[in-house]
């Protein structure tokens, strides 16, 4: 484990203002893992800027000194400068060449990153119960993606991706992403009290099996949810999406067979939720809904859940 002091102290050992330069020679004194890439824990007890990419080694783990908070300067964490230069203000590195998500051990805790707007806040890459995501805040990123995740087998818990940032001017910007799940396979995620706001999209998947989400909620938000490829077994609960009439998009259905996708929750403006299916057309469903999307060669079906209970209880009572 290695300690970063204090900005203001570690400023001493930054050569040229190349604060990420600085990072990437603390995480060089970890220790090395059996495949030769560094591994351990960074803990950070202040907030440091960045003018470039601070890309971690694969299997460290970025840990805030104490719980992160909805501002960037009551956090601990990074704050990426104007002109910054990269995709992403912290990025986690592929193990090797070809192989993408592999990275166990590797860890984003108790960390805030404010971003600037067009660049993309962070993309974790992790892999089994040692890696994971917690208390994290993404703020600022205008344009791109605030959170990426990929890889299998972890846990993200109690994060708030939010396209804007303290004193950034309405309305919210296009092509905002708060959550997006990999540029390949996803497997076996949970994510866990999760907040988008001001985004065109809260969250985005494509090639993704068995991921649970449990209490999602969505504010200022254009399409909560999103599937772009092919969603098998995914398990939405508890949502909470405000300010829209959507509730889920399919833009694509690769395999109808293996396709499914469990949702029950609000829509929380008094006004019915809708899904809109590959083909365009468009499915209405209660404020308050319980539903399962499946799919045929024909094209999707949503069951409403509720139906079918209300169904049950009157043939019961008729009989």
């Amino acid at each position: 484990m290695i300690e970063i002091p204090d900005r203001e102290t570690a400023l001493r050992d930054v050569e040229d203002g190349d604060w990420a330069g600085y990072f990437d020679r603390q995480q060089k004194r970890l220790n090395k893992s059996g495949s030769g890439s560094h591994g351990g824990t960074i803990v950070l007890t202040d907030s440091y800027p960045l003018n470039k990419t601070f890309k971690v080694e694969s299997r460290v783990e970025l840990f805030g000194a104490y719980r992160a908070k909805h501002h960037i300067g009551s956090s601990c964490g990074f704050e990426a400068l104007p002109g910054f230069q990269g995709s992403w203000v912290v990025e986690w590195k592929t193990p090797r060449a070809g192989k993408y998500y592999s990275n166990f051990g590797a860890g984003l805790r108790q960390i805030h990153v404010q971003s600037v707007p067009g660049v993309g806040g962070v993309y974790f890459r992790g892999a089994q119960q040692s890696s994971g995501i917690d208390n994290v805040f993404v703020r600022g990123y205008g344009g791109a993606v605030g959170l990426r995740m990929g890889g299998d087998t972890y846990s993200v818990r109690d994060v708030f991706s939010d396209a804007l940032k303290g004193g950034d001017a309405l309305p919210r910007p296009s092509g905002s992403i708060a959550f997006d799940l990999g540029e390949k396979r996803v497997v076996s995620l949970r994510l866990e009290n999760i907040t988008a706001h001001d985004c065109e999209i809260g969250l985005r998947c494509a090639d993704v099996a068995q991921v649970t989400i449990e209490n999602f909620e969505t504010e200022l938000t254009l399409f909560p949810f999103v599937v772009n490829y092919s969603p098998r077994g995914i398990n939405a609960r508890n949502c909470a999406f405000r300010h829209t009439r959507s509730i889920l998009k399919m833009n694509r259905v690769r395999w109808a067979s293996n396709c499914l996708i469990k949702m029950d929750g609000q829509v929380s403006d008094n006004k019915p939720g809708q899904i809109t299916l590959p083909d365009g057309g468009v499915v209405e469903v209660p404020k308050t809904f319980d539903l399962v999307v499946e799919a045929t060669k024909q094209g999707v079906e949503v069951t409403n859940l509720r139906e079918m209970r209300d169904f049950y209880r009157e043939g019961r009572q008729s009989a």
